[in-house]
């Protein structure tokens, strides 16, 4: 039930007498019109959606000792991205056309719906019924089919670490590392991968920025009735009009996208510095500190025309520079057992001994602000003040005019959002009942100081808050605490 791809190299035998387009659309272009497109379903010879994957990961590594207390190491490996992680487990993610069909509903023409509450699925645009491969190689004509890469690479890791880790006094250990990973092919960043496709089917943009609205004109479809219905199952059979841009692709026969799903070439970049610092725990005491300064960038397609010429830059992901990380236990050396009061009575003890606390404290750096499609200024719109009300300077950004590629950057360098910070903090108090049995309250504090953490500045120039913080940064809520009493044996 599985289906491999739409072999686009294969001509369709009943279109290649041609066509007749309107002159609406051959006075714009004259495009070279491919009329193939043969869908290939698996089979004994090919049982699978894409080509057996086999990878050879290397990794090697050195620890050198430089004296009784630091060591230098370096370590090199390859990693594989499991095909399975990018994308959902279920059959409705994998490509089952024939035997899971979809009907697309169609969207109005000049305003004019061709589509009804009371008849969602006219004679027009009739819902299709699975069939297996009762269509063979005319499956998916005239709609809008997706599949994956046959040339499917794996998404490949290579990561190289140079670590220095040296002992310190006061059981003090820290460890200096560089970190870098150097990412080939790789998915989007969802928790599933993301799979990157990529439309083979593309109307080129200048197109629209020298026509403009006439792209959108509706015209008579050279297509409708064209085929019988075998031959051509999709919804462009049954559409009297379409618009013209739909006529202005390589693949007219298929009226829009042709996604090929995972595209390769998709690079990511990652440095680290990471800096740590741990105490073991002892005499009752025990502290991480942690920091990070990193840059990380990801090739994407810059505006519509870059995707048109599939030409990727490497584009800044926005993460926050520097991170620091803090956490720490103390038992309280005071009561029975303890440095301080150990032989104190059972009253005193059960008044000052046992205490305990923990403490979580995190901040990082705002993220790169990220603007969308504007008029916006070469030069960086910061402001020396920023505050929630303004951040940057909104009078340097208009709206762009209509039918015009993106030449704005995605984010200014020194353009960055709100810090944040938070501390979380625990309070443990134990009362032992017998030698073997204790009673423990606990005190958790989540935002200790009941800080307020404002949103990133809204980078909408359509919105009447465009350069306003109206949120809270995400997760940041007001001071909660919550209580805990355990009996431990």
């Amino acid at each position: 039930m599985f289906s491999r791809f739409l072999d686009l190299s294969n001509p369709i035998p009943e279109l290649q007498g041609g066509v007749t387009m309107p002159s609406q659309v051959t006075s714009i272009a004259k495009v070279n019109y491919k009329y193939n497109g043969a869908w290939m379903f698996t089979d004994s010879s090919n049982p699978r959606a894409y080509k057996n994957l086999n990878n050879f990961l290397p990794r090697a590594g050195i620890a050198i000792r430089l004296n009784d207390k630091s060591a230098l190491r370096f370590g090199y490996a390859r990693y594989a991205v499991p095909m399975k992680g990018a994308w959902t487990e279920g059959l409705g993610s994998i490509p089952t056309n024939g035997f899971s069909q979809a009907t697309n509903v169609l969207g109005p023409v000049q305003g004019v719906p061709q589509t009804l509450v009371s008849d969602p699925f006219p004679s027009t645009n009739p819902l299709l019924t699975p069939i297996g491969q009762g269509y063979g190689r005319y499956q998916d004509l005239g709609n809008n089919p997706s599949w994956f890469n046959q040339n499917l690479k794996r998404p490949i890791n290579d990561r190289v670490t140079i670590s220095y880790q040296r002992q310190l006094p006061w059981n003090l250990m820290t460890d200096s590392t560089f970190f870098m990973n150097y990412g080939h092919n790789q998915l989007g960043d969802s928790m599933w991968g993301g799979n990157y496709g990529y439309d083979l089917n593309q109307i080129d943009p200048q197109l629209y920025y020298t026509y403009k609205g006439a792209m959108d004109a509706a015209v008579p479809n050279p297509f409708y009735q064209l085929l019988p219905a075998n031959k051509m199952p999709g919804s462009l059979r049954n559409q009297k009009t379409v618009s013209v841009a739909t006529l202005l692709r390589p693949y007219p026969q298929y009226p829009g996208s042709l996604n090929q799903q995972f595209e390769p070439g998709i690079s990511e970049r990652y440095k680290a510095l990471q800096i740590k610092v741990d105490r073991r725990f002892a005499q009752g005491l025990s502290m991480t500190l942690g920091y990070n300064y990193n840059h990380e960038s990801k090739s994407n397609w810059f505006n519509q025309p870059a995707m048109y010429a599939n030409d990727k830059t490497l584009i800044d992901m926005r993460n926050p520079r520097h991170t620091i990380r803090m956490a720490g236990t103390w038992e309280l050396p005071i009561g029975r057992g303890r440095a301080l009061l150990k032989n104190a009575n059972r009253a005193v003890d059960l008044l000052v001994g046992g205490w305990a606390t923990s403490h979580i404290l995190m901040w990082n750096q705002g993220g790169l602000l990220t603007f969308g499609q504007m008029n916006a200024p070469a030069d960086s719109p910061s402001i020396s003040n920023p505050t929630r009300s303004q951040y940057f300077d909104t009078s340097k950004f208009s709206q762009a005019a209509a039918y015009t590629p993106r030449t704005n950057p995605w984010y200014y360098g020194d353009l960055r959002g709100f810090g944040f910070w938070s501390l979380d903090s625990t309070l443990v108090k134990y009362f032992p009942i017998t030698e073997r049995l204790k009673l423990e309250t606990r005190f958790e504090f989540f935002n200790l100081p009941n800080v307020f953490m404002p949103s990133d500045p809204n980078t909408d120039v359509t919105s009447s808050t465009f350069g306003k913080s109206t949120g809270v940064a995400g997760g940041n809520y007001g001071r909660e605490v919550q209580y805990t009493l355990r009996l431990v044996f």
